[in-house]
């Protein structure tokens, strides 16, 4: 009977041990990989268009299921580390850009591209992630815009 329960008790620790592990590992492994799947400026969207379902990068143009641009606040140096939701969606920030409809000026609305998590200038009715703030410099980089994440009809 003893060596039963001894044996019994071995295969419960390690069960827990190999559930603790997984778990763990699992995590970690999670966290790094979100952590590393977006730059600042990336323009996102989800399966439903909301914050609760996976995050990926807007890969098609005028992606109707945008959620924001990835940005973290990492400009804090020795300071606390603070978490907060890294996706904007309102306010005023910086976009990745192309030029696949052409060069943004000041006040072209912008869409989604066909480069994942990059954006363009939106030339025709549909999903647009904001308005830019200043015009681009070069076909592709960083483009200060207000997020206004609705559908426009041209």
């Amino acid at each position: 009977m003893k060596h039963n329960k001894t044996k019994i008790s071995k295969i419960v620790l390690c069960s827990i041990i190999l559930i603790a592990n997984f778990c763990c590992t699992g995590n970690a492994q999670q966290k790094s990989t979100d952590e590393n799947m977006f730059s600042n400026g990336t323009i996102i969207s989800s399966e439903n268009a909301t914050l609760r379902s996976q995050p990926k990068k807007a890969d098609k143009a005028y992606d109707e299921l945008m959620i924001g641009v990835y940005y973290e606040n990492n400009s804090v140096p020795n300071g606390p580390i603070i978490r907060t939701n890294p996706f904007i969606s309102s306010g005023v920030t910086y976009v990745k850009y192309n030029s696949e409809n052409g060069q943004i000026k000041k006040g072209d609305l912008i869409t989604s591209s066909s480069t994942a998590g990059e954006g363009m200038k939106a030339t025709q009715s549909g999903m647009v992630i904001g308005i830019a703030l200043e015009d681009a410099t070069g076909t592709t980089g960083v483009v200060k815009i207000r997020i206004l994440i609705q559908y426009v009809r041209q």
